[in-house]
């Protein structure tokens, strides 16, 4: 069986998530163009990058801290499905793999700033997803998510010889706001040119998670 199979039968496991636990509120779908696309966004909880292959149709390769592949079942299934491994210190190789989809037709997703920021202050962002742009000029589709905290809760596990901390939305709303795709203006390598590129980006999320923050009360819950 080919990754396309195991894609779908992952895509069917977290469409079973969000059905018995998560109510979705996406704004933005018009803003998605066609093709290949590298999707960007913040990273508070664990669960946030489930919504997405529900929300995207092309196929979504995600670059996934490598540690997640050697956890049993959830590994295997992050290889078979033709997930991204991103080992530290060789964060060339994983987006050489990327540029390597997105040429195939398929999208990326990254979430710039490494690590989970548990829905505090966003951290200082990478600049591979910019880089990657400059590669293969593909547009960066921002995307801002937030939860209420209330339906938030906070596991702790061990991955390999260091604890892991991830929030897991139980219930409640999640809101998605999809922001217009950018592009990179000067297709330049240069440091300068991508640490700009990779700001302006996160500028981009953060309005977006602000937007959606700001009208979440007014929004029904539970329905």
């Amino acid at each position: 069986m080919n990754s396309d199979y195991w894609y779908k039968f992952a895509k069917d496991i977290v469409q079973l998530y969000q059905v018995l636990f998560i109510t979705p509120w996406v704004k933005g779908e018009e803003h998605i163009p066609e093709g290949p696309k590298i999707i960007v966004g913040n990273h508070s909880l664990a669960s946030d990058p489930f919504i997405l292959p529900l929300i995207f149709h092309d196929k979504l390769h995600f670059l996934i801290e490598h540690e997640l592949f050697n956890v049993r079942f959830i590994g295997r299934l992050l290889e078979l499905a033709d997930q991204i491994p991103v080992v530290r210190g060789r964060g060339l190789e994983a987006l050489r793999t990327a540029s390597q989809k997105l040429v195939a037709g398929d999208s990326v997703v990254v979430f710039p700033e490494g690590r989970l920021n548990h829905g505090e202050q966003l951290y200082r962002a990478h600049s591979g997803a910019a880089l990657l742009a400059s590669r293969t000029g593909a547009p960066v589709l921002p995307v801002g998510f937030y939860t209420p905290p209330n339906f938030v809760h906070i596991f702790r596990s061990k991955l390999k010889d260091r604890e892991a901390v991830g929030g897991w939305q139980f219930g409640g709303p999640l809101f998605v706001n999809i922001g217009n795709p950018l592009r990179l203006v000067q297709e330049s390598s240069g440091y300068m040119a991508l640490r700009a590129f990779t700001d302006q980006m996160m500028v981009a999320v953060t309005n977006l998670i602000n937007e959606i923050r700001s009208s979440a009360p007014a929004l029904p819950r539970g329905s």
